[in-house]
C-alpha cells in the first residue's frame, strides 16, 4: 500500500482500520472524525488531534506510518 491510500481509508471515515504488519502485531485505527484518531499497536494507545499527526508519529520502532506503508495490508 503506499501512505496515501492508507490516509484516504483513514479518512473516509466508513469504519475501523486495521492495517496487517509482516513480522509485527496489528495495526488498529479508529478514526472518529476529522479531530479525533485513536490508535492502538503493540502496547501503544495514542489519540491524535489530526491525521498527520497520525502519520509522521514514529512509534512503529522509529519509523512513521509513511515509511512502513509499502509493508502494510489492509484487513
Amino acid at each position: 500500500m503506499t501512505a496515501q491510500q492508507i490516509k484516504d481509508i483513514i479518512m473516509s471515515f466508513l469504519n475501523d482500520v486495521m492495517l496487517d504488519y509482516p513480522d509485527h502485531d496489528m495495526i488498529f485505527i479508529n478514526p472518529f472524525n476529522e479531530n479525533k484518531f485513536e490508535l492502538s499497536y503493540d502496547d501503544i494507545s495514542k489519540t491524535y488531534d489530526n491525521i498527520d499527526d497520525l502519520m509522521t508519529d514514529r512509534i512503529f520502532d522509529g519509523k512513521t506510518l509513511i515509511e512502513i506503508a509499502p509493508q502494510l495490508t489492509a484487513l
